[in-house]
């Protein structure tokens, strides 16, 4: 390896290594059809073909390319979490919390029997996911969390002392951390194209660069259809219409977008490292995530490279901002890879909502998914899959939808107040 001559180029790593199946989106758009999908990532594909396969008449609204967004940008990890444990879902919530807890698992064996079933070529392999305290005060936290997850329920997960890291991890900065093996890698944008295959083989029509840009629900619709969409390339007319923008919901549906808070997420990746360097770094393949508020997640790409993500604030920044940041903090972290050349960066938009947990529900008579708050890469494609069985009447909503999903405060005033709170958090990172 050689140091770095210049800067990594603004380029989403996964996109380039991915071929988006064909589309054939020459023909006019139908002018009634069942089920219009508003959004092509993990979620709306996975809608698509459950509905498609069942025969109905689906469509795909993807306002950018497809692959553009953040089923193609994010870590590739999959997590099946709620930034909460089982028993402290169950305190909060009831039995409802225990249903959520149980949702998350089985969107997690639902990935992957789904790679495994159609046969994805995403690069999919279970890692485990280490969760590394970054203050010696959190660790008691944390082995009370494990000890919640193995003892109180009987999950493979297990606290690791500050002494034992190194059998986990080839850094020393670390103050103990916790191991949950149900947690995987995987390419992201290998798995939204083959969601993409999945839906097109199904029979599902899917539009890139068609946005929806209003939606008139049963009560200003005309008699022959439910909802009436006018998009970019005509009116389209549906019984039923499921929206999975996540964070990048926009004027289609005002409500559902003053209820999600897009917080931006950027990653950097090295060139390919030399095996023993990668050895060195992640000893056995882990997903790294730390216990910051303003988190850091890492992990070995599959052509191993160090592919490094996170936030220093709440306030809008640049990528090449961003990413000097993280690449201080990736040699900080992990001195090893410091002669490794950093060719890519770039960011995108989690979807984060006021409660931390996700959300489905009905507006306007139209479903939705969103806020997975950084963990929905199992989850999304659970929570489509699901969607698409609840308007064939073969599935009840999932459980998040028992919940109140209460809009953002001063949601209009976000770039105000969200560099206070991120300096908030930083203040409770370093105490």
């Amino acid at each position: 390896m050689t140091a770095p001559t210049a800067p990594p180029a603004d380029a989403v790593l996964w996109q380039e290594q991915v071929q988006i199946p064909d589309l054939d989106g020459t023909d006019a758009l139908p002018e009634r059809i069942q089920t219009a999908i508003v959004g092509g990532g993990y979620a709306g594909l996975a809608a698509a073909r459950v509905l498609a396969a069942a025969g109905q008449d689906v469509v795909v609204f993807e306002k950018q390319a497809l692959g553009w967004g953040a089923h193609s940008r994010n870590g590739g990890m999959a997590i099946p979490e709620l930034k909460a444990g089982p028993a402290t879902l169950r305190d909060r919530y009831g039995p409802l919390g225990l249903r959520m807890h149980q949702e998350v698992n089985e969107a997690f064996d639902h990935l992957e029997a789904l790679i495994a079933d159609e046969a994805i070529a995403c690069d999919y392999e279970r890692t485990g996911q280490l969760y590394l305290a970054h203050t010696p005060r959190l660790v008691p936290y944390l082995q009370a969390l494990a000890a919640e997850h193995a003892d109180g329920f009987g999950e493979p997960v297990r606290f690791v002392s500050r002494d034992r890291l190194h059998e986990e991890i080839g850094s020393t900065a670390w103050h103990g951390g916790v191991v949950f093996d149900r947690t995987g890698g995987l390419h992201p944008a290998k798995l939204h194209a083959g969601l993409v295959d999945l839906a097109l083989r199904a029979g599902a029509d899917i539009r890139e660069h068609v946005a929806v840009t209003s939606l008139a629900d049963r009560g200003t619709a005309r008699p022959d259809g439910r909802f009436l969409l006018e998009t970019s390339c005509g009116p389209v007319r549906a019984d039923d219409v499921i929206v999975t923008t996540n964070a990048y919901a926009d004027g289609l549906l005002p409500e559902l977008a003053r209820r999600v808070l897009p917080i931006g997420s950027f990653i950097v990746a090295t060139e390919p490292l030399d095996a023993a360097v990668a050895a060195e770094v992640s000893p056995k393949g882990r997903m790294f995530v730390n216990t910051k508020n303003l988190l850091i997640y890492w992990r070995l790409s599959p052509d191993g490279r160090l592919v490094f993500g996170g936030r220093r604030s709440l306030q809008h920044a640049t990528v090449a901002d961003a990413a000097d940041y993280l690449i201080a903090s990736m040699h900080q972290i992990h001195p090893q890879v410091r002669d490794a050349a950093v060719t890519h960066r770039w960011g995108g938009n989690v979807a984060v909502t006021l409660d931390r947990m996700p959300h489905v529900g009905q507006l306007r008579g139209a479903w939705y998914a969103t806020g997975c708050n950084g963990s929905g890469v199992a989850l999304n494609t659970w929570l489509g899959h699901q969607l698409g069985r609840v308007v064939l009447g073969e599935a009840a909503p999932p459980s998040f939808a028992e919940l109140t999903h209460r809009p953002i405060p001063l949601h209009r005033f976000r770039k105000l107040y969200l560099p206070v709170v991120g300096q908030w958090f930083r203040y409770q990172d370093r105490t």
